[in-house]
């Protein structure tokens, strides 16, 4: 899990919660979070899709509004309950356009708040290649609307985000004898 702290708040991406497992106050799984359920509306999280740990339990939902805590990659929540919704992985990877028509990527993950579970930002991709060689974007959810198949993206602030290698430590020169 990465942390990432903006303003001294720490948020989340959609990636941290894929597979993180759910109990409930007693202590038994309920399952493990298999997607987040979108209120494509307002751009807003309902809660979590779960697959249920038993072979015959229909209950795939954890509303945002039942969960109590999320610690050490396990959240705590209420019991589950049935839902259907649209999922993150459905809208993962449409188009997000300008006010100019113009692709300035793709969806590629969510910036959540750790404390209130909201959608703080988007982050665009523009291809593998390019995200290596320029980074990643990422756009306040603010200025976002989503239409039928794309992003509509009404602001002129972003953050380029550029992943840099990381020090492996010092390589020393290994003398012949």
């Amino acid at each position: 899990m990465v942390i990432i702290s903006f303003r001294g708040e720490i948020m989340f991406k959609w990636r941290d919660f894929y597979l993180m497992k759910v109990c409930n106050t007693r202590g038994k799984t309920l399952g493990i979070i298999s997607d987040i359920y979108i209120n494509i509306a307002n751009i807003t999280i309902d809660g979590f899709a779960i697959s249920p740990t038993g072979l015959f339990k229909r209950k795939n939902f954890i509303s945002i509004k039942s969960v109590i805590s999320i610690e050490d990659g396990i959240m705590v929540a209420n019991e589950a309950e049935k839902f259907n919704g649209t999922k993150f992985k459905s809208i993962k990877y449409i188009d997000v356009i300008n006010d100019e028509d113009i692709t300035i990527g793709v969806l590629d993950d969510l910036i959540i708040a750790k404390k209130t579970l909201e959608i703080k930002g988007l982050i665009l991709s523009s291809g593998i290649f390019d995200s290596m060689i320029k980074g990643k974007e990422i756009i306040n959810v603010k200025h976002c609307k989503i239409c039928d198949g794309y992003i509509k993206y009404s602001g002129n602030d972003s953050v380029k985000v550029k992943t840099l290698p990381h020090s492996l430590g010092v390589i020393k020169d290994v003398k012949k004898i």
